[in-house]
Order: C-alpha cells, then structure tokens, then sequence
C-alpha cells in the first residue's frame, strides 16, 4: 500500500464536509461489496436475493457474530484462513501481536454479545488504523507541537490492558513494538490483572507520557494519585473498552492535569472514533459506516439511543463486516459538533460491567475491576460464556457455559484455582466461590450480555493498601 498516499486521503477526508465524506463511504462499499460477492461463499449466499449491482446499504441484509462465527471458513476470503488455523495460532499466549500467516492481526473476543469471536485485520487495515491514530487522536488532543513527541528517546506510553491472549489492547500494543523495534522499550504492556499497589509501583517507575488504560481503572487512580502513592505526570490519558463517565473524564483531567480523551474501539474496528475536547466521540466516517438501529434493525433517529448499531468495516478485505449487529447502543448528535470537527459526533454506552468491592477478614476492603476479572474467564480453556456476580461481601456466584464436547467438572476445577489464585493475590483468599446453578443469560430489559456485577451493597471500610 501507498502509506503518503493512505496519509494524505486519512487527513483530507478529516476536513471534508458531511456529502464529501458520504461520497467516499459510497465508492468503498461499493467496491467492498464487489469484493465480498466475488471471494467470500458466505457474502454470496447471503446476498443471493439480491441484484448482483446492488449496493444500496439498507437493502443488504444484517449480519451476526454467531451466523459469522458459524461459517468462518466460508466467511473469511483468504482460502489459506480456517478456524482451526486461527484457534490454533490463538492458543499460544506467545504469539500476541504476531501476525497469522505474517499479514493478518488476530483479536478475540467474548463481547456483549457472549459470542466468542475470531476477527482479522489485514496489512492495509493495520495501516489505516496506525495512520488514524496520530492524525485523528494524538494530533487534535495534543496540537502540532506534540505530535513528534514519541520521537522522543525518554517517551513512554504505557498500556495498562487485560493481557495473557490475543485481546485487541495487548495485541495491538505488541504488533506495534514488533513493527516499530526502535520503540519497543517505549510501548511496555502492564497487566490489568496485577494487585492495585503492584501497578502503583510500576507506573510511578515507568513516568508514563501517555496511559491507556480502562475507565474503571482510572476511577482507582485517581484516588491513588490524589493520595500521593501514585505520583504520575502523563501528556495524555486515553481510556477504552468501558464507559467513560464524564464525571471521571472531568476529574481525571484535573488530578492528572492532563487532558483524558476516549476510544470507541473494538474488536471488529479498532479505531471507530475518537473524542473531541467537547466529550462527543467522532466516527471515523470514511473507513466506517455506523447505522443506530432499534430491535428489528429499523433507523433510530439522531438525539434517540439506539438499541443496537450496525457497523461496516469499509477498509478490511479478510473479514468483511458489513452490516454487522456490533450490540452497542449509539446515539447520534443531531446537529454539528461545537468543536468543528466535521465528522459524525455521537455518544456509546458500552461495557459497563462493576467494581467489585469485597470485605476482608480483617474487615477492610478492596475492589476489583470487573476487566481483571472477566480476563481470568476468558483465559480459562473450555469456558465459551460466562457471568460473574457479587452475591455477598466476601460471595462470588459464576454462570458458565462451557465450550461443547469439554468435560464441565474440568472446567469448573480450572476456574475455580485460577480465581482463587487471583483474588488471593489481592488479599481475597477468603472470598466464596460458588458455582451458580442457572446458565448465563441476558438482561430482560437491555437484551445485553452483562458479564460482572454486584446483587449487594458492601459497607465501604478502609481500603486495602501496602
């Protein structure tokens, strides 16, 4: 690919207006639309009613991750791709940030959905989503005069991310100090999983001058950093993965004094939007098309929150997404965005599972971030779905669905050590840990698939510390 080429289309479609950006999500769909016909048999089929010159985006019928996972091999377009290739590559820890048959990036995925996923991204979507990053987050949050600041032989952004598989932080941190060497000791990965005072003591060490990391973990270093026992002074905080609450992002920027901008990012596009300083995320337009929809994939009007948003990947040809039921509920701004920035402003409510705050035997406290803990499940083999509840102050309930053909009570012992093992390295070796009867299922009023959260109220005590 054309990287100057790539860079310049990446920064001129950032200052066209809303009918050129139209213009240009028309051409590529059209295009992958040709693409997807002609080398996925799953597309083909799919789209077999239609008129093979068809590529009016409302007449193509939706897509899912299990009608996708179900056919993944008819699905992908690379005939060298399988499923038994990828899960193969997936099962070794080791291989995070390689590249599948060195051209494809690999993430998983359990999603809201509780559908694991396999997605791939191919050398020219990597390349979209490397030049994205520099001209649409780093360069509006920080101004000119700051964008050659990783240049710098001191620089560190430091990723604070769930870690031991092929999630899209990890894998993308990695991918990038295998493709940049000259600025691997810069991009170091620490492990979400990691006691609170542990990764204290790493970040006041590393100095980090840019931190990502997920909002429920920022919540906890705010207080850390207000307290003294962090004492970080980073150039940029970017949060992704949950919920940012505006209330945090606010005083994050105060405590860190520092300014604390959000990723819309996922799995199946991994740049989608950025925040401006307004707080509204803006789509990446060009390389995406999003459609807030209700339940039965009927446009939600902007200003409404949809109940799910359907998302086409305009830049990846290995796994064409298009049209495909992402679960997010969007909401769309109905007029332009004060900040000026001409691309679609809108506003996600994602993941937005809970801090667990357990009691201790002496009768302190100590919370857990509901990332570390849906780490330790989806890194247990054999675990397909899952949800893990707070039933008592120191009672943690699991939901499992194992994968099919795996002896459950094998499962079930995995998981239980490995839970034990993580909450005893947080003080928590007393916690109960129960096997729920009833299978995981969805929330009766949202339809999502909730994975952490508590049923009780914990009286807050002193918390724990070192």
């Amino acid at each position: 690919m054309n990287r100057p080429f790539l860079f310049w289309q990446i920064w001129r479609a950032g200052h066209s207006k809303p009918p050129a950006i139209a213009r240009i999500q028309q051409r590529r769909l059209g295009a992958l639309l040709a693409f997807a016909r002609a080398r996925s048999p799953f597309y083909a089929h799919h789209y077999r009613q239609l008129a093979p010159a068809c590529t009016a985006l409302k007449a193509l019928p939706p897509v899912t991750k299990p009608m996708l996972m179900a056919d993944f091999d008819g699905w992908v377009t690379d005939p060298a791709v399988t499923r038994a290739g990828i899960e193969s590559f997936v099962a070794d820890p080791a291989l995070v940030g390689d590249l599948y048959l060195d051209r494809y990036a690999v993430y998983t995925t359990s999603g809201t959905t509780g559908t694991p996923g396999l997605f791939l991204h191919d050398r020219h979507t990597l390349a979209v989503y490397d030049l994205l990053w520099p001209l649409r987050g780093w360069l509006p949050w920080l101004g000119v005069r700051r964008l050659l600041a990783p240049l710098r032989p001191d620089f560190h952004e430091v990723f604070v991310v769930a870690t031991g598989a092929h999630f899209g932080g990890a894998a993308t941190a990695a991918r990038l100090r295998h493709r940049y060497p000259w600025m691997a000791g810069r991009l170091p990965t620490l492990s979400v999983l990691q006691p609170l005072p542990e990764l204290v003591r790493q970040l006041n060490r590393l100095q980090p001058d840019a931190l990502t990391l997920y909002p429920t973990l920022l919540s906890l270093l705010l207080q850390e950093q207000r307290s003294g026992r962090l004492s970080i002074h980073p150039l940029l905080i970017v949060t992704s993965g949950e919920w940012l609450a505006p209330v945090v992002r606010e005083e994050a920027t105060t405590v860190f004094n520092c300014p604390v901008r959000d990723v819309y990012a996922c799995s199946e596009f991994f740049y989608a939007a950025f925040t401006c300083a307004q707080g509204w995320l803006h789509a990446n337009a060009d390389w995406l098309i999003l459609e807030p929809v209700d339940a039965n994939y009927r446009p939600v009007p902007p200003g409404q929150p949809s109940a799910t948003v359907l998302l086409t990947n305009l830049a990846n040809r290995i796994q064409p997404l298009i049209r495909y039921d992402l679960g997010d509920s969007l909401t769309l701004r109905p007029e332009p965005c004060p900040c000026g920035n001409p691309l679609p402003a809108l506003r996600v409510e994602g993941r937005q599972d809970e801090t667990l705050t357990f009691a201790t035997a002496t009768g302190s406290t100590v919370r857990v971030l509901p990332i570390a803990l849906a780490t330790v499940l989806e890194t247990t083999d054999g675990v397909r779905r899952y949800q893990l509840i707070q039933t008592g102050s120191a009672a943690l309930s699991v939901r499992l669905e194992t994968v099919p053909g795996v002896e459950r009570s094998q499962v079930w012992e995995r998981i239980e050590a490995r839970l034990r093992e993580y909450l005893a390295s947080h003080g928590l070796a007393g916690v109960i840990i129960e096997e729920a009867a009833e299978p995981p299922r969805r929330d009766p009023v949202s339809g999502k698939f909730r994975h952490v959260w508590s049923e009780v109220t914990v009286p807050v005590g002193t918390d724990r510390r070192p």
